[in-house]
């Protein structure tokens, strides 16, 4: 192979990969960089990797090495071998992948391993890994709009055997997917019917209206504003839920009775049930038997544990997360109360200073301490998206002013007037927000406790006799 041009990011001179260059095919491979293998025959994905890639994953697929085409993110080889940084990345894919894109002109780019998947950003390897992505969501790589199929890196089963399970999983499933031609984005909303609910007979009517035909699996989950229990929600059939608040004692006391009933023999789906069990107990509700999903997942050994990324995995579906729902909700709140609190600092705690000039004394109106915070929060809270109110002792807070005993009478005046200040949590959101996101994590537990229950098939038997109590 012939050295060429040095490469942007590091001015190595680096082989060519292919001496007939780049060549039309249906499915572009984007690997990571040159190991000592490749850099010395000059061949993308040679060596033991390239062979576990040649004859595992690709017939996994249906493919072979002649029907792809493989190049690297980066083409250097570093003499440690070293993952390639984002400088590097950023320096040197821009150099030769759009080329190397576009006179290939593939149908479907496969991005494997982490630094393949950092070219497009709207991509997560640990979420989004076999799943196919379309460009109009994640965002185009060099221009070229199509499917990308994020996939981990040959080399990681070579390294840790654990991870093989999972890749073959991934390159079977894009097997069947190429084989249909078949690629799907997000599913369609469904129609969701989620209610908040208040006493024991509006309870009462949901789970009657339930079809007691054996199939029914109740999920539930817990919600809590700071270290305060906020809601229970329940859902004992797909697409739908209730929720009841904690000050609720009528509608708690009711659900105790459906999830425990004696002629139903319920087994509750919980997700991470050590967290969930505690909230109940603290709401005086009890559960005979339960299941916890999170670590049915983990026993399967190839799926995530976290509710929200295993949902994605099993059905492609993508909830609304806890950040994109109560961040914003509890971060307007607090503005809100801040703006009011400054006001009542501005005229009640503020201090006149005398300042003595040539020829006269000037009195000058200055904030008080606790207005300069305000004020310096409400511009980075406004102005600054990463910054978190609640966040590190680093960063200005408030509860590091509320919390000093010299503050104290201020604060004492402040919450006289506007109350405490909010803290991050659900009940800052408006009713019909906060129960679309949690119905939604107990709607989806209990839809995951099916699909588990038909994957593990006869591996696993929960016995009458090994419920938990």
């Amino acid at each position: 192979m012939n050295w060429v041009d040095p490469c942007p990011a590091c001015t190595r001179k680096y082989r060519a990969i292919s001496g007939d260059g780049p060549q039309p095919a249906p499915v572009l491979c984007i690997a990571e960089r040159p190991g000592p293998d490749e850099n010395r025959n000059g061949r993308v994905l040679c060596g033991k990797t390239g062979q576990e890639w040649d004859e595992l994953y690709l017939p996994l697929a249906g493919l072979d090495r002649s029907g792809v085409r493989a190049c690297n993110a980066v083409l250097c080889w570093a003499d440690s071998n070293k993952t390639p940084t984002d400088k590097e990345i950023a320096r040197c894919a821009p150099h030769h992948l759009p080329e190397e894109i576009r006179k290939t002109d593939p149908e479907v780019i496969i991005l494997l391993g982490a630094t393949a998947c950092s070219l497009v950003p709207g991509i997560r390897l640990d979420l989004h890994h076999g799943i196919p992505q379309h460009t109009n969501k994640v965002g185009v790589l060099f221009g070229w709009q199509g499917w990308l199929v994020p996939m981990y890196h040959p080399s990681i089963g070579l390294h840790d055997s654990r991870w093989m399970q999972i890749c073959m999983e991934d390159w079977q499933e894009l097997g069947a997917i190429l084989g249909e031609n078949h690629f799907e984005d997000d599913p369609e909303p469904e129609y969701l019917c989620y209610h908040f609910v208040s006493g024991a007979e509006a309870v009462s009517d949901y789970f009657r209206g339930a079809d007691f035909d054996g199939s029914v699996v109740p999920a539930m989950d817990t919600e809590r504003h700071g270290s305060r229990p906020w809601s229970m929600q329940a859902s004992i059939l797909p697409g739908t839920g209730i929720l009841v608040r904690s000050t609720d004692r009528a509608g708690l006391d009711a659900l105790n009775f459906w999830l425990n009933s004696s002629f139903q023999d319920w087994c509750v789906a919980l997700h991470n049930a050590g967290h969930d069990i505690e909230e109940a107990r603290r709401m005086g509700v009890h559960m005979r038997f339960y299941r916890d999903t999170m670590q049915e997942a983990f026993h399967l050994g190839n799926l995530p544990q976290g509710l929200k990324p295993l949902v994605y995995r099993l059905f492609r579906h993508t909830m609304t997360s806890y950040q994109e729902v109560v961040w914003p909700a509890s971060i307007r709140a607090l503005q809100d109360w801040m703006l009011e609190a400054c006001r009542i600092a501005e005229l009640d705690l503020s201090f006149t200073e005398r300042v003595h000039l040539k020829t006269k004394v000037k009195e000058v109106v200055k904030p008080g301490e606790l207005e300069s915070l305000l004020r310096r929060l409400l511009r980075l809270a406004s102005t600054q998206s990463d910054y978190n109110p609640w966040g590190s002792d680093k960063e200005p807070r408030l509860d590091a002013f509320w919390r000093d005993e010299l503050n104290a009478w201020m604060v004492s005046h402040i919450e006289a007037r506007v109350g405490p200040y909010p803290i991050l949590g659900i009940a800052n959101c408006s009713m019909d927000d906060a129960v679309r996101y949690a119905v939604g994590d107990a709607d989806y537990c209990g839809r995951v406790a099916v699909e588990l229950a038909r994957r593990r098939g006869e591996a696993f038997q929960i016995y009458s006799g090994d419920r938990d109590l």
